[in-house]
């Protein structure tokens, strides 16, 4: 079924009129579904501009039918009394559903390991079931969302058991944290227009050992690079009927959100796809790191790595982000050819390094000038095979062995 901007209604329409999302003849509908966007997104431009976030914008508009205004389109109307009575904030009339939420939560408190009592925010709380797990778990918990009718379910709930839960009302862009042991989004940071603006706010009311989690959460990269509007059959229904915002993103940008904060991430996969993703994210820390982590967990290029090393091979850059203690980077290259290698290091017009690798290590230190500094370099390559006959083919150059933030 191929739809675009001029059967969405109809889309909808239908779909409602056989059951709506989960019942079997709505799924049956959906099942060779596709959106045909009119609106071509510029996938050139950088993610993180305006320039991209209005493309995006511009893409909603279409699908939605109507402008983007959160406090408007983020109500979802209950019965308040009915909720607050129930044995849980969802009223779930099926327990395996119910049970599937409390799966990705338990997973993402189990490796988020949150000391007892710690104080957790619950970012976009919606029904307040992951604010009353956090709370039974033995936490403190600041819920926030948007809608007046979901912080007084969670607040007359929590008052009703006893839960240490506190909800207040606030749009993702303007709630300003207090300090927290924890932040946890689970099914609403895709609500985020910006996700990166939030998490680095976020960022700032975090410790030393606090973390962001996330969990049921859309992490793909099907129909955009970095990130966009999911075009799947149950996120173009949700724009279009109610207005949401349903973006999602790679992996590898929801990791540069993160970094740009400050804060390396964990990404588990589990095995049961309907459990999917759990991020915990962490501030960086002083001390020592291997190329290869350190490799990962930036945003570099002209790299591959092993277990051990961070192997460049010619030409590219690595982002150093420093701790916020950390006033300089310690980054000791190998050199395993039997002569030396011409390299060039550089920050923008600062050369750090320039001169010949000699074998074994080579240490380059860089001064803390800015939060992030781009390292560009170059060096001359060599292959293995061809001057040790060793059988490696490989274009190889210097090996990153560690970067010690310090």
């Amino acid at each position: 079924m191929l739809v675009d901007a001029t059967s969405l209604g109809a889309f909808v329409s239908r779909s409602d009129e056989i059951g709506g999302p989960g019942s079997p003849a709505c799924d049956a509908y959906w099942a060779d579904f596709s959106y045909q966007p009119s609106y071509r997104v510029d996938q050139s431009l950088d993610p993180f501009s305006e320039a991209y976030v209005a493309e995006q914008i511009a893409l909603y508009r279409e699908i939605a039918g109507r402008e983007l205004n959160q406090v408007e389109t983020e109500m979802t109307a209950l019965n308040l009394a009915e909720h607050v009575a129930a044995v849980n904030p969802y009223n779930h009339p099926q327990p395996s559903g119910l049970a599937l939420h409390i799966e990705r939560l338990s997973k993402a408190m189990r490796l988020a390991e949150i000391p007892r009592g710690g104080r957790l925010i619950d970012m976009g709380c919606g029904w307040g079931l992951s604010s009353e797990l956090a709370a039974y778990l033995g936490l403190s918990v600041r819920a926030v969302d948007i809608n007046p009718d979901f912080v007084s379910l969670v607040n007359q709930r929590a008052a009703r058991s006893g839960w240490d839960i506190s909800a207040v009302q606030s749009p993702f862009d303007s709630y300003e944290p207090a300090a927290a042991d924890a932040v946890l989004f689970y099914e609403c940071l895709h609500h985020a227009v910006r996700p990166w603006t939030l998490i680095e706010t976020l960022g700032r009311s975090l410790g030393e050992t606090g973390k962001i989690v996330l969990a049921g959460e859309p992490i793909n990269a099907i129909w955009w690079t970095h990130w966009g509007l999911r075009l799947d059959a149950f996120s173009v229904y949700c724009i279009h009927k109610f207005g949401w915002f349903e973006s999602g993103w790679s992996e590898d940008f929801l990791t540069e959100c993160f970094l740009r904060a400050g804060l390396a991430t964990q990404v588990v996969v589990d095995a049961d796809p309907l459990v999917g993703f759990t991020v915990i994210a962490r501030p960086l820390q002083l001390g020592a790191r291997s190329g290869a982590e350190f490799i990962r967990s930036t945003t570099a290029t002209g790299f591959s790595g092993d277990p051990q090393f961070g192997i460049f091979s010619g030409e590219g850059s690595l982002d150093l982000v420093f701790p916020r203690e950390a006033t300089r980077a310690e980054l000791v290259f190998q050199n395993f050819r039997p002569r030396a290698v011409p390299a060039r290091m550089s920050h923008g017009d600062t050369v750090l390094f320039a001169g010949e690798a000699l074998m074994g290590p080579t240490v380059v230190t860089v001064d803390r000038r800015a939060d992030r500094m781009r390292i560009d370099l170059s060096s001359e390559v060599w292959v293995p095979d061809e001057e040790l006959g060793n059988g490696d083919p490989r274009r190889l150059s210097l090996h990153l062995e560690t970067v010690t933030f310090a």
